[in-house]
């Protein structure tokens, strides 16, 4: 009868001396090993006293959750994501979208950095202008410039095939999915595209990383201006790329949304070449 009395006293005396806390944390301490909170921890980390795991420091834990969500942000190997700058949406309603996009292979531009390239950009005071779209292609980097008017009516334009529809007014129940849904139509008019940039580091650059598939040494073929093929009535079906007049392989990648190009042979990439992955 004794022993069964002395156990919890020694723990509790040893939790005392090996961490420095009062009796009533003890005795706390002993009541979260003794839970199924305690047998749920992973066996690895068992090196580590469990008052000290769960007292785990904040920044270490966000950084922790940060680094996770890095990890599990790029889309899997061989998967391309298109970029898309989407305007006139409210942030609640942009971050949702943002979260489904990966299902569509779609990756938004972040709001406050497509905000801050169009209040920089003269041609996106109208950004379902081919302008706007042009500029936005070379940083952020966005293949399609979507303009939202009055929570439905969508404008969709694409630098890389020179493509415009006319305004499409979203109807049904989940406007988001519906979003996303005409988004992925209209990428199938082209492969995926993007356009690279010089620095003034005088290094070239391409706005796409990680979050879009890409990976060091991936190449791409450079090409000239394509042809945009149209339908009888005027609605753009199709898009030849231009001639291939060289090659560039991915170097280092910044972030998610940044990559360097290196020349491997023919011309190097201006703003009006295409960038097309090899496959």
């Amino acid at each position: 009868m004794q022993s069964r009395f002395l156990i919890p006293t020694l723990i509790t005396s040893a939790l005392i001396l090996s961490a420095c806390v009062s009796p009533q944390q003890a005795e706390e301490q002993i009541a979260v090993a003794d839970s199924e909170a305690g047998f749920n921890i992973q066996e690895n980390q068992w090196s580590t006293p469990f008052w000290e795991r769960l007292r785990q420091d904040p920044a270490q834990a966000s950084q922790q959750a940060s680094n996770n969500a890095q990890a599990s942000y790029a889309p899997p190997s061989g998967v391309l994501r298109t970029s898309v700058a989407v305007t006139g949406l409210s942030a609640t309603r942009f971050r949702d979208l943002a979260s489904a996009a990966a299902d569509y292979q779609l990756h938004l531009v972040p709001r406050a950095e497509l905000a801050e390239a169009i209040d920089s950009t003269p041609a996106c005071s109208d950004t379902t202008s081919t302008a706007c779209a042009d500029a936005l292609a070379l940083y952020p980097g966005a293949r399609f410039v979507v303009t939202v008017q009055g929570n439905s009516d969508v404008t969709v334009t694409d630098a890389a095939s020179g493509a415009q529809w006319p305004t499409t007014q979203l109807e049904g129940g989940d406007l988001n999915n519906e979003l996303l849904e005409l988004i992925r139509d209209r990428n199938q008019i082209a492969p995926w595209a993007m356009r690279a940039f010089r620095g003034d580091d005088g290094r070239l650059y391409l706005s796409a990383g990680r979050a879009n598939g890409l990976e060091t040494n991936m190449e791409l073929t450079v090409h000239e201006a394509g042809t945009l093929v149209r339908a009888p009535n005027g609605q753009p079906i199709a898009w030849r790329p231009g001639d291939a007049v060289g090659k560039v392989r991915i170097g280092d990648l910044f972030g998610s949304n940044l990559a360097t190009l290196l020349p491997v042979e023919g011309t190097q990439p201006g703003a009006d070449h295409q960038l097309i992955l090899d496959r």
